[in-house]
């Protein structure tokens, strides 16, 4: 699974929308990090676009349900935490 986690910037309206949005899902009982709230964010338009609303919605739960993709999307996110961790913890002993 590609990770972009260092080189997405996203405007502060943007990010406002994806934490609601984990807020949302959460709420609803979906185990939600950042990047699925993220995930689901961009399908939701790309589904609405290509597929319209009644398809949308349908797509959508799938992925939710897909435990698959997001333990894949969570583990990336515990890999790319624990790697920067890893990288400041190197820095602040050996470097400086």
């Amino acid at each position: 699974m590609p990770v972009v986690k260092k080189t997405v910037a996203l405007h502060p309206i943007m990010d406002g929308y994806v934490r609601k949005l984990q807020a949302i899902l959460i709420d609803k009982g979906w185990r939600a990090t950042y990047s699925t709230s993220l995930n689901y964010f961009v399908l939701y338009h790309v589904f609405d676009t290509v597929y319209g609303k009644k398809r949308r919605e349908e797509l959508l739960q799938a992925f939710l349900e897909d435990t698959r993709t997001l333990s894949e999307i969570t583990k990336e996110d515990i890999i790319t935490e624990y790697s920067e961790q890893m990288l400041r913890r190197i820095r602040e002993k050996y470097i400086g």
